[in-house]
């Protein structure tokens, strides 16, 4: 049984599933979420004037990161939600609308497990910045790590109709993708959201 399944069974209709998630993700999840995010990753911020967020959705983290450290802000994403908090444009997922090294930092944040070709958007972010790319995904270990992921993301993602392809990596995959792309490594945080989190979380800083 997949994680939706999984889910579907818990909620049981799917109108009233996505009325439940949107519910969690609104009042619950995501305030904690983007706080707790934007203390972790404006300190590697804090030298970038302008800013690229991959995968932006309505743009709501990147405006506390705006708050945080100031700079501009600007978003893209291949669904773009109503009202978005900065300027978010939408890209065919593949090749991202701006011109080479335009950007001191592009940010992709628990993004790339959704990409259809991680390593080509990983390209491209390399090309549109002139410094830095930040990540901030997920790693699994095991089985049970894996599906635990599967489970989170979909309780974060389903009711807002983002692809769920589930492509999440190991550190070691994370390592060998960067090196085939030619990016250094300058910094790694692995951490949990709380001491009760089962899933695992990790930031990269790499230089270009």
């Amino acid at each position: 049984m997949g994680s939706g399944s999984f889910v579907s069974l818990i909620y049981g209709l799917d109108a009233l599933e996505s009325f439940f998630l949107k519910k969690l993700d609104e009042k619950v999840l995501f305030p904690a979420r983007f706080r707790m995010l934007t203390n972790w990753l404006a300190p590697y911020l804090r030298d970038c004037q302008k800013i690229l967020d991959v995968g932006s959705s309505d743009g709501r983290l990147a405006k506390c990161l705006q708050a945080a450290v100031g700079g501009e802000f600007i978003g893209v994403d291949v669904l773009v939600q109503p009202n978005p908090a900065i300027q978010v444009e939408r890209y065919d997922g593949k090749r991202l609308p701006f011109e080479q090294k335009l950007f001191d930092c592009v940010m992709m944040i628990d993004m790339l497990h959704h990409a259809e070709n991680q390593g080509e958007l990983l390209a491209e972010a390399r090309r549109v910045s002139r410094k830095y790319i930040l990540i901030k995904d997920h790693y699994w270990k095991n089985w049970l790590d894996f599906q635990v992921l599967k489970i989170a993301d979909y309780i974060g993602n389903k009711p807002y109709g983002v692809n769920l392809p589930y492509r999440y990596k190991t550190l070691e995959a994370w390592e060998q993708m960067f090196r085939r792309h030619g990016l250094k490594e300058v910094k790694r945080k692995v951490f949990r959201f709380t001491p009760i989190d089962p899933t695992k979380q990790v930031i990269f800083k790499l230089t270009i």
